[in-house]
């Protein structure tokens, strides 16, 4: 089965509404990432989902996940909420495609999406989403290598 921007938009409201209780919804332009979330999916399916954010949104989400006011969140906040919507918007992005498959651990890097060597990849979708504390990318990739 092949992953839409549509499936994109369905599983990325449902993560940030039900861990985050916060309404998300597309966009058409996402705001420069500051973090980037990527979780590898290896076996009969092998690629990647990014998820590329502002730190806005990082912290909006560290706000949301770990009941934190703003003065107490930091960086580290930041990047576990982000690693952990990564790894839960993997995990069903994992769901859709050819089994068996598995999820790496997933990796928080400083950047918009220079976490993959892209060269053997292939974009299979991708949707802007915006959230409180602006907007963001989602991208699924196909390891065609």
């Amino acid at each position: 089965m092949s992953i839409t921007a549509d499936d994109l938009v369905r599983i990325v409201t449902d993560v940030w509404r039900d861990v985050l209780a916060q309404e998300v919804a597309p966009a058409q332009e996402p705001t420069a990432g500051d973090l980037t979330g990527c979780i590898q999916i290896t076996g009969a399916f092998r690629g990647a989902v990014v998820v590329a954010v502002p730190r806005t949104v990082a912290r909006a989400s560290a706000a949301g996940m770990f009941a934190l006011a703003d003065a107490e969140i930091g960086s580290d906040e930041e990047r576990d909420a982000i690693g952990e919507l990564t790894n839960m918007v993997g995990g069903h992005v994992k769901s859709m495609v050819a089994s068996p498959s598995q999820l790496a651990l997933p990796a928080v890097v400083p950047g918009n999406d220079h976490c993959l060597d892209k060269s053997r990849l292939q974009l299979l979708a991708e949707q802007a989403m915006a959230a409180p504390g602006g907007s963001f990318l989602v991208r699924v990739y196909e390891d065609i290598g």
